[in-house]
């Protein structure tokens, strides 16, 4: 009697049927819910919405940590930190771009107290302009005054008082220049005391000054 020979498609069949029966490790997802009870499920546990859930893989190791959704303080408190984060970088370039201005415009710092007292020369001949109009005005006032004293318990011409009162407006007017150019002059100083300090910082931190081509020559 011949042996039985063994048929491969009844052999493969039966090998699918039976790896489709063995049991397959699923995924797991572990948390602990807000009470301190630890759940585990086949499918991220609904109890655990609003905490981290974790996601193992079949060796138990942890694939992933599925974050909770943002609160709306939170996204406020992100929103935030985004925004500083983006203050803080443009003002780095901000800061990199005026580090450049710095040493392409002067080759010392004697160069930066140049520019500091050419540009205070300027106000103060604005000033000084101004105060030889004042004292002109002042000559005037004086006129206009003796020739009042002449109406003394009489009314004063109307074209008299209206120069007495277009004289206090242009003695008005130079005292508010000069006001001004004083202002401007201590925002020139401070100015350039702000940059003879960051230029000596870079300069001793071993930048060198950037000349454009052209005005190495020059100076």
């Amino acid at each position: 009697m011949a042996p039985e020979r063994s048929h491969p498609v009844a052999l493969g069949t039966f090998l699918v049927l039976a790896l489709a029966a063995a049991p397959v490790a699923a995924t797991m997802y572990v948390c602990t819910d807000p009470s301190g009870r630890t759940i585990t499920a086949d499918r991220p546990p609904p109890e655990c919405a609003n905490v981290p859930i974790r996601e193992l893989r079949p060796d138990g190791s942890v694939r992933r940590v599925i974050e909770p959704p943002l609160t709306a303080e939170q996204r406020r408190a992100r929103a935030e930190q985004v925004r500083r984060d983006q203050q803080e970088r443009e003002a780095k370039r901000s800061q990199a771009r005026h580090d450049i201005a710095l040493l392409e415009t002067y080759a010392t710092e004697k160069d930066i107290e140049a520019a500091r007292e050419a540009a205070l020369a300027s106000r103060q001949a604005m000033i000084d302009r101004s105060i030889k109009r004042l004292d002109s005005f002042a000559a005037e006032r004086k006129k206009l005054d003796e020739e009042a004293e002449f109406y003394v318990n009489r009314k004063v011409p109307d074209k008299l008082v209206h120069a007495i009162e277009a004289n206090a407006s242009l003695v008005q007017a130079e005292n508010r220049m000069i006001a001004e150019m004083q202002a401007d002059m201590a925002r020139i100083n401070k100015r350039f005391d702000a940059e003879a300090e960051r230029y000596r910082a870079l300069v001793g931190a071993g930048a060198k000054p950037l000349l454009r081509t052209g005005e190495a020559g020059s100076r």
